[in-house]
């Protein structure tokens, strides 16, 4: 486990807020809903989550670290983190529902800005690469002093070429050396437009990183979105998770950011980019002598300058140029190179036809293992669900489905309407609708079984919880 030894005497006074929430609907099908980007692997050994909480254990204790999530990716999330350090483990705060990233810094302030005046805040999104980490802490040290001077300070990235899927910051007089006055901000512009601000130099990108003194952004927060304020007041009467469906979700930076003066940005000193394009996987990938960057199982046939990654069975390519082509298991994305912001497109088409591929992957991970849809149908699902060493399901019912389930490898323990045996390979058992039931690893080794789905109803919300360990049973 990483130790922490301090940096800089900021991290002393500095709390960070790592924001884990995101969907990243720009790099599907790779990422869904209940998977999304931050918890992948894309690149290395460690997901982009585990990448940001490592940069960030270099700096601050983990006492001092918060990493605001989803409900349905909290286990996910605690795992990756715990797995960086274990005193992260009770420090992952989750949202019942998304709304947007003002509320979601807002529920971190509350773990620690108590009675503290002078107490600094540092908002990282989850989901970005950052090179030279060295100059990543220098520059959160400037941002530091600028903050307790009540300044509020985000970082800006001179611009590398005329990128259209990034906000930019407008740069004001100069402040000091790297530091500049904000005039304003412009969401993402058009290729004209971007071309103009790299030719003058006149605009940074925009990094969504911050650092700023608690009191001060919750002062600018109850001047710009009183509704947000009276929530917030309303905290020491009922957790602010029990009004969050009430609130209006609203980013930080339309929220607060683009309605305040005092803004200074920090030049960075470090390499970053914001991997939310499948162009930007390309642009930062290993090429071959054609230009191609390949992941997986895949043959391409005189193929130049293309992105070309599967996930699911054998990609033959031929003759394809500044092409993406991604294959999950369950869906194939072709797009030109040039039309990569249109994938959002694509997942709102989806999303419009009610579409399960925006949700989830065949293979769906939960707190006690995970399950993989093998195939289904009108009236019936398959599926093989693995339960880790010692896990344990939910005791619950369904209204709708039986179930049958055949063990393939490893210990069953079997609870059906308070009757309870042991099952091993090759042994089954059928459980009709609204049996109550329960399965349980008690082994040292993983659990799987094939579960055989029947009924005229078989999604995931046809459960119905009496206990669960992880505390899901339904309110």
């Amino acid at each position: 486990m990483p130790e922490f030894k301090p940096r800089a005497k900021f991290a002393e006074e500095c709390h960070a807020i790592i924001l884990a929430g995101g969907s990243g609907t720009r790099l599907w099908p790779l990422s869904r809903n209940l998977l999304p980007k931050q918890l992948l692997v894309l690149g290395g050994e460690l997901t982009l989550l585990q990448q940001t909480v490592k940069r960030v254990l270099a700096a601050f204790d983990p006492s001092r670290i918060w990493v605001v999530t989803n409900e349905e990716h909290l286990f996910e999330v605690r795992k990756q983190i715990s797995a960086m350090h274990s005193g992260l483990d009770g420090q992952v705060l989750a949202e019942p529902l998304s709304r947007n990233t003002l509320p979601a810094i807002m529920l971190g302030l509350d773990r620690f800005i108590g009675g503290n005046d002078k107490v600094l805040a540092a908002v990282f999104p989850s989901d970005h690469l950052i090179g030279n980490g060295e100059a990543w802490i220098e520059d959160l040290v400037k941002a530091s002093h600028l903050a307790a001077r009540q300044r509020f300070v985000t970082f800006g990235v001179e611009p590398s070429k005329p990128e259209t899927g990034y906000g930019y910051i407008t740069l004001g007089k100069p402040l000091d050396t790297g530091v500049f006055e904000v005039d304003g901000f412009v969401e993402k512009p058009d290729l004209a437009t971007a071309e103009g601000f790299l030719r003058h130099g006149s605009h940074y990108w925009n990094s969504g990183m911050f650092l700023f003194r608690a009191k001060d952004f919750l002062k600018q927060v109850a001047k710009c979105q009183p509704e947000l304020w009276d929530w917030w007041m309303a905290r020491e009467e009922r957790p602010l998770v029990q009004g969050y469906r009430d609130i209006p979700g609203i980013s930080v930076d339309y929220g607060v950011v683009e309605k305040i003066d005092n803004i200074a940005v920090v030049r960075a000193g470090f390499a970053w980019d914001d991997l939310g394009s499948w162009e930007a996987m390309y642009r930062l990938g290993v090429k071959d002598e054609n230009g191609n960057v390949i992941q997986g199982d895949v043959l391409a046939m005189d193929c130049r300058n293309s992105l070309l990654i599967s996930q699911g069975g054998k990609l033959a390519a031929v003759g394809l140029e500044d092409m993406i082509m991604v294959q999950t298991r369950d869906a194939t994305l072709s797009c030109p190179m040039k039309r990569v912001q249109s994938v959002r497109s694509v997942v709102d088409a989806l999303k419009a036809q009610g579409s399960q591929l925006v949700e989830s992957h065949p293979t769906v991970v939960r707190p006690w293992g995970s399950y993989c849809v093998l195939e289904e149908g009108p009236h019936y699902k398959i599926k093989r669900i693995q339960v880790n060493p010692g896990a344990r399901l939910s005791s619950q019912m369904h209204h709708h489905r039986s179930e049958h389930w055949v063990v393939v490898d490893g210990t069953a323990e079997v609870e059906v309407d308070g009757h309870a045996r042991v099952m091993v390979e090759n042994q089954s058992v059928d459980i009709s609708k609204a049996s109550q039931h329960r399965l349980a690893n008690p082994g040292k080794v993983p659990l799987n079984i094939i579960e055989i789905q029947s009924g005229p109803y078989l999604e995931e919300d046809d459960i119905v919880r009496f206990e669960d360990v992880y505390g899901r049973v339904n309110k």
